[in-house]
């Protein structure tokens, strides 16, 4: 079964960056998979148009995220809900 990473088709980007990030994807989104996966699509958009062809942790930080993601990401500390 082909991973989330291998469809993105990025010249350069390194496999595994996005399972090295999980936790800080998963705090950011709140853990809702519509959020991961418009802030993954978003940062891979991003990288095509400025040609760096991979996905990093700033470019998935200057993705927004919808309300709902943002204000369940800051509902603890740890951003894990309860």
């Amino acid at each position: 079964m082909a991973t989330l990473e291998q469809h993105l088709l990025l010249h350069d980007h390194r496999p595994g960056t996005l399972v090295d990030l999980d936790r800080h994807l998963h705090h950011r989104t709140g853990g809702m998979i519509g959020a991961l996966s418009h802030q993954i699509r978003g940062a891979a958009i991003d990288a095509i148009l400025t040609g760096t062809e991979k996905i990093t942790k700033d470019g998935l930080d200057a993705i927004p995220l919808d309300h709902a993601a943002q204000t369940s990401a800051r509902a603890t500390p740890s951003g894990r809900r309860r």
